[in-house]
């Protein structure tokens, strides 16, 4: 199968608005003149953008993600992925720093899926970094082989990087996705494309746990909690109230938690809206001290 050009470019990501790392559907877009602009492909290494209905090579140097305008169906497995990173290179009797980052895989998706590219978003030290390269366009069923390399300026901090998969600059995939929320996301696909639902709920996508009561410690009491949020357009929880609690006590703290959560948002006609849904928690007792 054909393999993605291996020349990167290492550019530095300004942050525009960063959204929620667990959710999908974000956008991937290069700040052109103040103006967040959607780079829509990877053409010869470099991001393009459209103007006036055609694709042109972007001039911006910041990077960023922020949340997508319209909901994408679309969902990309990776059955086979493994990174390899390389630090010290040599070459005969002598030896060089040579930081590079090697990234062999498989992806496919259920449906055809075209302009598709991939970022690599890393942090090192106080720095934080952004990487793209092309990859094929996904045809539905198939499996396609990708094989990409980046020459790396500074050396990789384990565990500090994320791996996004685009489409059409709408991201379907990152690395830091719970297996719960992939799942949800692969339903969404196979219901939109088989026209069961065009209508779906908010998901949660980052949550934050509960503090159980001070004052319940002593009690081996599990909080149970029904929340209802209303949820904005970019997965914002913009107000929140209990609905159903079996003690007063872990009303408080189970509204502090769920303000704080992150969704992608509900979806009418593919677009993204406003909704009100209703959360269920479960607030378990710290495990006793030994």
């Amino acid at each position: 199968m054909p393999t993605p050009p291996k020349v990167m470019h290492l550019l530095v990501l300004g942050v525009l608005a960063i959204t929620p790392r667990a959710s999908a559907q974000n956008a991937f877009v290069v700040d052109e003149d103040g103006r967040p602009r959607l780079v829509q492909e990877i053409r010869n290494g470099c991001p393009e953008i459209d103007v006036d209905g055609k694709l042109q090579q972007a001039s911006g140097q910041r990077f960023g993600l922020v949340k997508a305008p319209v909901y994408l169906p679309g969902f990309v497995d990776l059955p086979k992925f493994n990174v390899k990173t390389r630090h010290l290179e040599i070459i005969g009797s002598a030896a060089r720093l040579n930081y590079e980052m090697e990234i062999h895989g498989v992806a496919k998706s259920d449906v055809s899926l075209k302009n598709c590219f991939f970022v690599l978003d890393l942090t090192s030290w106080k720095d934080r970094s952004v990487l793209f390269a092309s990859m094929p366009n996904l045809e539905a069923g198939k499996e396609e082989d990708f094989d990409l390399n980046f020459k790396l300026q500074v050396p990789l901090e384990e565990g500090r990087y994320m791996v996004h998969i685009f489409s059409d600059g709408v991201e379907l995939l990152h690395s830091k996705m719970p297996a719960a929320y992939l799942a949800v996301q692969k339903q969404k696909t196979d219901d939109f494309w088989s026209g069961r639902k065009t209508e779906f709920a908010a998901v949660p996508a980052r949550r934050v746990p509960v503090i159980y009561p001070a004052e319940l410690k002593a009690n081996v009491l599990e909080g149970r909690v029904k929340v209802s949020c209303r949820i904005n357009p970019r997965g914002e929880v913009v107000s929140a109230e209990v609905v159903e609690c079996n003690h007063p006590a872990f009303s408080e703290p189970a509204l502090a938690a769920v303000r704080q959560w992150k969704f992608d948002p509900a979806v009418k006609d593919r677009r993204l809206v406003e909704s009100t849904e209703i959360v269920s928690l479960r607030i378990k007792p710290p495990e006793p001290k030994r």
